[in-house]
């Protein structure tokens, strides 16, 4: 017998499902492990917006009582509690408290904050298994944004209590490292590791080094483990497998069949088949009836846009789609421009690129960093500009000749346009269209900004023209049948989805819901 019991991303309809925010916890005999532990956007939705978030001073105070995480005590920091010793005693009548004497680790599938964006409140010394990449990204978005603990997937700023009923960061304490397991089953990762081990250990915004680095591999057929590289719109993306009491469980994390590294999935699926497991837990966002649209329209059909715009092009992409990236990447060189990123992924390109060499440098021939102006600069960002001095480029280059440029920026950095002063031009919208009421006033702010400035906009923005510019993330619905029909596992759990009756039309009694907080036992 097995249990598992899902904090987060619970399948549903449209009006109780969750996509993202993944918390999924499994055990059996002794051994308990969390698959995922992301940040539950679609709650913290309810109650907070840009203006009002959880109060850090408070540790996991907000966080605890909002539902943003679930009442399990032993599992969390205990510098985010010393303040309040009877925290969990407001908690023990809780329906979903439950004391977790022990957890092996967090299996993370990928960088996405919806998957790991709650890590930074669990106890340091809870091993996180995942890829390289994974590890790579993480460590790079913690050294170049500030929060609190919801940003700390690396290392943790220990806090303690003011005496207010608050807490606050340790001054000069050295951070602590969060340990990592990195799953290597083809130990290909052996040399990247020792070439990132300065950037693991170093911690930027102190320029301060780490004491101890955890980083290490993890024996996966010692622990009953499996690993799998899978197709998603982050590099790195994985799934996995346990053997448990009652066979082996399938994790798939977030995965598709129509990217660059789609061979990736498929070959996940026939390895996965080959277990007989007896549970898979699959994830379910996007089962369009219509196959996906591929990476390599998007890249023809932006390149034709490119090609008719004489002027500047502005490109907007999710934050790390790095195959979105290389699709733009590709464009400008063969069309003889210059693909202007910001430091934040400059920074991000020169770290990843050590692990996977296809990925381009910040020093690329092809690639110019924006220097934006600062009243003050992070420690990081002021080493990266020196260290691709020769690559910088600031808006009045841009202004002076628009049409060598493709430049890399979204609704976050729109402002730049004030310092660009676009005289017509191109703004292709290359992500998914808005799917809630935020960001429907999200994408009307940004069109204020492109009416403005006499940007045309084509993509999934309201009233721009339509086309291929974005390839979805997800997988397809002809896809999740051929997976679900490969795989063939005893029971089907589906995850990170508002189509559960998708699920229960095709596959009937072998799909198993998985409610908020609701163990479900498995036999």
């Amino acid at each position: 017998m097995i249990s598992v019991t899902v904090y987060g991303g619970a399948a549903g309809d449209e009006s109780s499902g969750e996509i993202g925010g993944n918390k999924i916890l499994i055990e059996w005999d002794e051994r308990a492990y969390f698959l995922d532990f992301g940040r539950r956007f679609s709650v913290s939705a309810r109650f907070f917006e840009e203006f009002l978030q959880p109060r850090n001073a408070v540790g996991l105070r907000d966080y605890l009582r909002m539902g943003l995480l679930p009442p399990i005590e032993g599992i969390y920091r205990d510098d985010l509690t010393a303040h309040e010793p009877d925290l969990w005693g407001h908690y023990r009548g809780h329906p979903h408290y439950r004391r977790l004497e022990k957890l092996d680790g967090v299996l993370l599938s990928h960088a996405h904050a919806d998957h790991n964006g709650d890590l930074g409140f669990l106890r340091p010394d809870i091993p996180v298994y995942t890829g390289l990449m994974t590890c790579v990204i993480g460590k790079g978005v913690q050294d170049t944004r500030a929060g609190g603990p919801d940003a700390e997937f690396c290392y943790i700023a220990p806090r303690r209590p003011t005496g207010d009923g608050a807490i606050e960061s340790i001054r000069n304490m050295p951070k602590v490292e969060r340990a990592h397991l990195i799953c290597d089953p083809t130990g290909e990762y052996a040399e990247p590791v020792a070439r990132l081990e300065r950037f693991w250990c170093d911690v930027p915004s102190t320029r301060t080094e780490l004491d101890e680095v955890p980083l290490g591999f993890a024996d996966l057929a010692a622990m009953g483990m499996r690993f799998f590289r899978v197709d998603h719109s982050i590099p790195g993306a994985a799934a996995f497998a346990l053997e448990t009491a009652i066979g082996w469980v399938v994790y798939s994390g977030d995965l598709r069949r129509h990217g660059h590294s789609k061979w990736r999935t498929e070959q996940f699926a026939e390895e996965a088949a080959a277990l007989k497991p007896a549970v898979l837990i699959v994830e379910g966002t996007s089962l369009r009836a219509e196959p996906a649209l591929e990476e390599p329209a998007v890249e023809e059909a932006a390149a034709e846009v490119v090609g008719n715009e004489p002027g500047l092009v502005i490109a907007d992409f999710s934050p790390r789609n790095i195959e979105r990236l290389r699709t733009f990447h590709d464009i400008a060189k063969e069309q003889g421009r210059r693909l202007v990123v910001t430091t934040r992924d400059a920074y991000l390109l020169e770290h990843m690129h050590v692990v996977d060499p296809e990925i381009p440098r910040p020093d690329s021939e092809v690639i110019a960093i924006l220097k934006e102006p600062a009243a003050q600069r992070n420690i990081w960002e002021r080493d990266l500009l020196v260290r691709f001095a020769a690559n910088v480029v600031e808006a009045p280059s841009i202004r002076a000749e628009p049409g060598a440029y493709i430049v890399c920026i979204s609704f976050w950095d729109i402002t730049n346009l004030v310092d660009l002063e676009p005289q017509g031009g191109t703004y292709i919208y290359s992500s998914s269209e808005a799917f809630n009421e935020e960001q429907k006033i999200d994408h009307q702010r940004l069109q204020a900004w492109l009416d403005d400035f006499g940007l045309k906009a084509v993509g999934g923005l309201p009233g721009a023209e339509k086309g291929p510019y974005h390839a979805s993330g997800h997988i397809d619905g002809p896809s999740m049948e051929w997976l679900i029909e490969t795989i063939d596992p005893g029971k089907i759990v589906p995850v990170h989805s508002q189509q559960r009756e998708w699920f229960e039309r095709r596959w009937g009694e072998r799909v198993v819901r998985a409610d908020y907080g609701v163990p479900l036992e498995l036999g």
